[in-house]
């Protein structure tokens, strides 16, 4: 078990501010860093491309301050998964080469009715170039990029980020445990679509049904006759190791914002956080998530690079305990 799995343990449904234990100084040299998530883009690219180019520039632009590592996008980055709205993206996305490793993963409306898991995807953020990034760990299909991971080296420690496609197949779970346990000693994120719910619980289709609305198995059907929901993906993949440090998603609308702590084995802790805006003005008035790695926390912080200003509530500003 690693030491932040000794941090304060919070409930399965946490809602509030994680107050973090007083210390007096790092017991080692750890400058912060951050992790940057954008979620559901599918507004910007097919309505307010502007939103989305002044996400990517900021992050750009403000990288070196920041100390940006990694980014990472949850899903939904088109709404109808058209060449259009693949282009909006892919221009916004070149704001980023060289800034830091990427993950992206495909949301349910970066596929189209045409059959099984259908997306572009593959089109824009291809195989080729995923392959030519010193990052790249590996891929789940070699001809697709809807499951991948990366790997990288953060403050002398390996870190390991894993991208599943929007309600993963059992395959890509039975997958994914192999890339957890090659990889023991990693710190990882997994970057998921649908995993947290706004109840700051799982989705748990098996529980909750259409209680939970949106769940990956309510739209099952000819582009997914296959899927597993956040409890599954909890249950299958993380819970029996303890490798996993976070989890991020989007893919729920409306207040668009959950989180909750749980114990993965060992006593691993794993912080779940969803966060997703589109239900606001232009798509989501362009809030990212800023997910700052300090020695002994998680300071997570809602900012829009489009509108300059803050999200400063409880539900987008709080710190998570973590150590590494």
């Amino acid at each position: 078990m690693r030491l932040g799995a000794l941090a304060l343990v919070l409930s399965a449904a946490c809602g509030d501010n994680v107050p973090v234990p007083p210390v007096d100084a790092a017991p080692f040299a750890y400058d912060p860093w951050t992790l940057v998530v954008l979620p559901d883009t599918q507004g910007y690219t097919y309505m307010h491309p502007d939103v989305w180019y002044a996400q990517t520039r900021w992050i750009a632009e403000h990288a070196a301050e920041l100390d940006v590592q990694l980014v990472a996008h949850v899903g939904d980055v088109t709404e109808w998964n058209t060449p259009g709205e693949w282009d909006v993206a892919a221009r916004g996305l070149a704001d980023l080469d060289g800034v830091a490793p990427l993950m992206l993963v495909p949301g349910n409306h970066d596929y189209d009715t045409s059959g099984e898991r259908v997306s572009r995807l593959s089109q824009y953020w291809t195989p080729e170039a995923l392959r030519a990034t010193a990052s790249f760990g590996g891929l789940f299909e070699p001809d697709r990029t809807d499951n991948s991971y990366l790997v990288t080296q953060l403050r002398g420690q390996p870190w390991l980020v894993l991208g599943l496609e929007w309600g993963p197949r059992d395959a890509v779970l039975d997958w994914a445990g192999d890339v957890l346990d090659a990889h023991p000693d990693h710190h990882v994120v997994v970057v998921t679509h649908a995993y947290t719910y706004l109840d700051n619980r799982r989705y748990d289709w098996a529980a909750e049904g259409a209680r939970q609305l949106y769940n990956p198995h309510a739209y099952v059907g000819l582009r997914w006759p296959e899927v597993n929901d956040g409890e599954e993906i909890w249950q299958k993949l993380i819970a029996p190791r303890a490798n996993v440090d976070l989890v991020v998603s989007g893919h729920v609308p409306d207040a668009g914002v959950g989180r909750l702590s749980s114990e993965a084995a060992g006593g691993q802790l794993v912080h779940q956080l969803l966060a997703n805006f589109q239900s606001g003005p232009m798509g989501g008035n362009g809030y990212l998530r800023l997910l700052t790695f300090h020695w002994d926390r998680i300071e997570v912080r809602t900012y829009s690079p489009y509108l300059d200003a803050y999200e400063t509530s409880p539900a987008h500003e709080f710190v998570l305990p973590w150590t590494p």
